[in-house]
């Protein structure tokens, strides 16, 4: 047990980018790509019965990540590439054997969901996960970003007079103020656009700048407290004052005065959020499970939860989409934009208590 907790730090990058388990990996981007394809043209019967699969999916990938700890489960759904690399065409082979079991036990998935529920109760099912999972990703950028920052080997205490905060406020008004002009104005002349589309991001501004500052403020004890850990204190806080205002920012800009439709941005910023949660829910996993002892969590299980969670958050957004064909392109402008919300208050109702645990990880040392 010791061994393995004295191995978890340094097995983050290691575990999350093993040769082991990098085809499955591999096979949830191609399969995204390749299924919100084949949903959007409603290609074949697959393209049709999209969110089945999606949730086929991600069903199989939660049943492995529980049994993965097993003693035989490594021979199924592992690949021991004994450092020849990846690059290889042994590697490639044991690849392609390492998914037959997930693509049969897919397959035997996928006809039990499509016989027993009507196509449209799944779509609106995985369109329904979209908020739920949205809860999931606040929670994954608040403790995986905390993992990340106690990683620092600074010992320095908080900064927090009047000139600091207005510092910390300067520099996030100046990372999106860009932001608005390159997402809000399509990066095209400002002075095109009405009085109503300027007042409105004016606002957005603002907002971010009270939120800014009234974070600030509020934490500025529990910073204080943690001694000479009070300069990771406001790393994290400072990261997660720009998470929470991103996803204001990707719900403000869902707003239809400033836009009627979805755009390719939206989409591909959706995809960004999702590795970057599969990462940061990984890493969480690996750390949690590595320090409780539970197997199921921890190690190379954390990917395969990883994974299924990645294809819920796919196949919810690929629903929305083929759902927002049936309702209206503005249903789904303020689904996403409900979402992101959720995220953003989720992020910031426990920012708090994530700088009070740095303080309680020091105590334990």
């Amino acid at each position: 047990m010791n061994e393995h907790l004295g191995s978890t730090d340094d097995s983050f990058y290691s575990i999350i980018i093993s040769p082991s388990t990098l085809s499955h990996l591999i096979l949830l981007l191609c399969n995204t790509v390749l299924i919100y394809t084949l949903m959007s043209y409603e290609i074949s019967y697959f393209g049709i019965n999209g969110s089945a699969l999606f949730l086929s999916l991600a069903i199989v990938y939660l049943f492995t990540a529980i049994i993965i700890p097993w003693k035989y489960s490594d021979f199924l759904f592992k690949i021991n590439e004994n450092g020849d690399g990846v690059f290889t065409r042994k590697y490639f082979n044991q690849a392609l054997i390492s998914l037959i079991p997930i693509l049969i036990i897919t397959s035997l998935m996928f006809i039990i969901i499509t016989e027993i529920f009507e196509r449209k109760s799944i779509n609106y099912f995985m369109s329904s996960l979209f908020i739920i999972l949205s809860i999931g990703q606040g929670l994954s950028l608040v403790f995986g970003s905390k993992i990340f920052v106690e990683k620092s080997k600074t010992r320095k205490r908080s900064k927090n007079s009047k000139y600091d905060i207005l510092i910390r406020l300067i520099i996030l008004l100046g990372i999106f103020t860009p932001l608005i002009w390159w997402f809000g104005y399509g990066a095209e002349n400002v002075s095109e656009s009405t009085i109503i589309v300027h007042m409105l991001w004016i606002f957005f501004l603002l907002i971010i700048s009270i939120i800014g500052y009234l974070v600030d403020k509020y934490t500025s004890n529990i910073r204080e407290e943690l001694g000479n850990r009070g300069k990771i204190g406001d790393l994290l806080m400072m990261i997660l004052v720009f998470s929470s205002s991103w996803h204001i920012l990707s719900a403000w800009r869902r707003n239809p005065w400033l836009v009627d439709s979805v755009d390719g941005l939206m989409f591909i910023e959706e995809g960004f959020l999702m590795i970057l949660t599969i990462f940061l829910a990984v890493t969480s996993m690996i750390k949690r499970g590595g320090k409780d002892g539970i197997n199921i969590f921890g190690g190379q299980s954390a990917i395969f939860w990883g994974i299924s969670f990645g294809y819920l958050y796919a196949g919810s957004i690929s629903s929305l989409t083929v759902l927002s064909e049936q309702l209206t392109e503005s249903s789904l402008l303020q689904t996403t934009a409900v979402g992101h919300l959720i995220t953003a208050i989720v992020i910031l109702t426990i920012l708090p208590f994530s700088i009070m645990k740095i303080q309680h990880n020091e105590e334990e040392e």
